[in-house]
């Protein structure tokens, strides 16, 4: 899961707000300004792009050598009516010139705060996807502004992410102070400072829903054994699950008192972060946890990505570079090596209805979506009467990982049905003995195994966005509710289907 976001989502937030006479303006004939440390010159009130030139609440120059970050949590009164009107007539300019905005945004702060780049996925940034999350997320606060609850489900999944990448309460004053730079940037004397004030409060109003959100994932993580940040562990063990797809066995290397690990919840994911000698700086990803809460070892089973082209300026052309995280770790991981972990967070889990703990549960997973899926089929296995359905769709046997487990494992539980897609079965493939039907997952040819008839069956979906798209749409029409129905949303900012 590349999971996609960090606290660059929280920071664009602020981005909200500009007003309904807010509109990009031609530059003025101003003689031109020199940024101190760049020595670029341009036209126009904000002088050189990095200076806002404005009486914004944090006036400092963000280039200028001597400025110091605003890294305190100011305190900052409720949004008045006034300044949620302002938000809310923002959501055209966000449209326009969001995208602008928060890419200037990324590479300005990134660029003044180097170690930055540990934190945020560089695949990521330098194709434009978080960017342009980023300026989704901050339109859907815009058009919510008066109503946040459909966004509610996106605070908890963006803190969850947070907390895994260890993000602190006071990186929001930086993150803040370029964000609102950036707008300043852009749009020039269309923000006055009205409207900065707007953006400031509201900025940090937010922030501090995500801050005390955190503190609280933080808190509960550690009071259940877990830590706040990252620990080192080792890999334990090394297992080739397909030609795709390895899982690592991971214990903590030092551990007094043989404390055991924290019980996660079928579900959650695990972050790891690893020093990429091609980038010279460290990565994070996170990854599902692929097997049931244990005291001894998290295991991640994760797929070598091939990756995509990055293009640059300089190379248009550039090649296809593999998945920095996945395929260091399926090449150079072995049994014995180091890698610092998280704990585990994420709010996709699942956990049996205390009134109805027998209730079904269809799992339906694609590729390398089996893992979370995995694990929560393994918690499951001792309740002899709760009817399982597992279906799953890979390519073909080459790449379908943990079939012989899941077949070993529905033959001592007859309570377990277990149903195989191969979409371009190889020759050698057996229909009947290696899988069940032949093309994409296609819910109609498995009717019969979904529990249609049941309204307390769950349905959990793991894998590519389309897939989970087009079988959140066929349960639908099989008039199942959408309350049922639980995807894993791999990117923080997303909203689910029905949102």
């Amino acid at each position: 899961m590349d999971i996609r976001n960090t606290l660059a989502f929280i920071a664009a937030a602020g981005a909200w707000k500009m007003s309904s006479s807010a509109s990009t303006s031609s530059p003025t004939n101003e003689q031109p300004s020199q940024c101190p440390v760049s020595g670029q010159k341009t036209n126009g009130s904000s002088g050189c792009p990095f200076s806002n030139g404005l009486p914004l609440p944090d006036p400092g120059h963000r280039c200028d050598p001597a400025s110091v970050e605003e890294t305190k949590i100011p305190d900052v009164p409720p949004l008045t009516q006034k300044q949620r009107e302002i938000i809310k007539s923002t959501a055209p300019i966000l449209a326009e010139h969001g995208v602008t905005i928060t890419t200037h945004f990324y590479k300005n702060m990134i660029r003044a705060h180097p170690e930055l780049r540990d934190v945020f996925s560089e695949s990521s940034q330098k194709l434009g996807h978080q960017p342009r999350a980023l300026a989704s997320a901050v339109y859907a606060y815009a058009c919510n502004i008066d109503d946040l609850t459909p966004l509610l489900p996106v605070v908890d999944r963006v803190a969850y992410k947070h907390t895994s990448l260890h993000i602190v309460a006071e990186q929001y004053g930086l993150v803040g102070k370029h964000l609102i730079q950036a707008i300043v940037d852009i749009l020039g004397d269309a923000v006055t400072p009205e409207i900065g004030d707007a953006w400031y409060n509201g900025y940090w109003n937010l922030a501090k829903i995500f801050i005390n959100r955190e503190k609280e994932f933080y808190t509960t993580a550690v009071e259940s054994g877990g830590w706040e940040g990252w620990r080192q562990f080792k890999v334990s063990k090394k297992v080739k699950e397909s030609d795709e797809i390895t899982s690592f066995y991971l214990k903590p290397v030092e551990n007094p008192g043989n404390k055991p690990l924290p019980k996660y919840h079928p579900g959650q994911y695990l972050a790891v972060s690893l020093y990429i000698p091609a980038l010279g700086h460290k990565q994070a990803r996170q990854y599902s946890l692929s097997d049931k809460p244990n005291d001894e070892y998290f295991r991640i089973s994760v797929k070598r990505e091939d990756g995509v082209g990055i293009p640059t300026k300089e190379n248009p052309q550039v090649p296809d570079h593999p998945g920095w995280i996945s395929n260091l770790l399926h090449a150079k991981l072995h049994e014995g090596s180091l890698v610092d972990v998280a704990s585990p967070y994420g709010d996709f889990f699942y956990e049996p209805s205390p009134i109805a703990p027998n209730a079904p549960l269809v799992l339906l997973s694609a590729g390398v979506g089996q893992t979370a899926l995995l694990s929560i089929l393994n918690s499951q296995l001792e309740n002899s009467d709760k009817p399982i359905t597992y279906a799953t769709v890979a390519r073909n046997e080459n790449v379908h990982a943990f079939a012989d487990h899941i077949r070993d494992t529905v033959k001592e539980h007859p309570n377990i049905k277990y149903r195989v897609f191969y979409s371009s079965p190889s020759s050698s493939a057996v229909q009947g003995k290696d899988y069940d039907v032949k093309g994409r997952m296609d819910l109609n040819r498995i009717k019969d195994d979904l529990h249609l008839d049941d309204n307390t069956t769950e349905y959990y979906l793991c894998g590519p966005e389309k897939f989970m798209e087009d079988k959140v749409k066929e349960l639908s029409s099989f008039g199942v509710d959408e309350k049922r129905v639980h995807v894993e949303l791999f990117a923080a900012g997303d909203l689910p289907a029905s949102a």
